[in-house]
């Protein structure tokens, strides 16, 4: 019964966290399980569920939610990203999303990882080039070793057209480290994004 009820928990936090994800856009998985948690009411950040269940949810929610993928806008996410990831060619940019599931929020971020040990080099590339920007910091949750720790991440907040973009900043050495570790950063490089045609969406609906 308990092992049945420790189910139950984490497929009722899975469906609250894909739900907060696809309407609120949020791309940390960590993040929108904890919210879910506090939202719920649940004193469960034990038995939180995997990045992998949490897949299996943004699944469901779209074959209940969404009736058809906005292939257009699937398309202008795309050429985009690949704009901004070649304007910043130069730090591993790595374009954090799931539209190759044809998993699209109600309000989109483009949101860009790129990878430096020193933001002022991104900036310079702004400033040079007369682009306006903000800057923020977040913090996310480390599993590097047992001890769980907390990593600042600089955030860069870019207006470009309709679609916010933000730009995270990690250190150089991040890439090495298992994406999981660092947060859900499930996406696609350049050069993927390059290959992947909206268009082959079509046929799974």
């Amino acid at each position: 019964m308990a092992k049945d009820h420790t189910k139950n928990v984490r497929l009722s936090i899975a469906s609250k966290a894909a739900e907060i994800i696809m309407e609120e856009g949020i791309n940390d998985y960590q993040y929108a399980k904890k919210k879910a948690v506090r939202y719920l009411d649940l004193d469960a950040s034990d038995i939180l569920p995997s990045n992998d269940e949490i897949d299996k949810a943004l699944i469901n929610y779209r074959l209940i939610f969404t009736a058809e993928i906005d292939i257009d806008l699937v398309k202008i996410l795309k050429t985009e990203a690949l704009a901004i990831m070649a304007f910043f060619a130069d730090f591993n940019p790595y374009f954090v999303t799931q539209i190759f599931e044809g998993l699209l929020p109600k309000y989109p971020i483009i949101q860009i990882n790129l990878f430096s040990d020193n933001m002022k080099e991104i900036e310079y590339v702004l400033l040079n080039n007369n682009i306006p920007f903000a800057t923020k910091d977040f913090n996310i949750s480390e599993k590097r070793t047992k001890k769980q720790s907390v990593k600042k991440i600089p955030i860069i907040l870019i207006e470009r057209g309709s679609i916010p973009i933000e730009l995270k900043i990690f250190e150089a050495h991040d890439q090495k480290i298992n994406r999981k570790n660092l947060m859900n950063m499930r996406g696609l490089d350049f050069k993927q994004l390059s290959n992947f045609d909206p268009n082959s969406l079509l046929s799974d609906t």
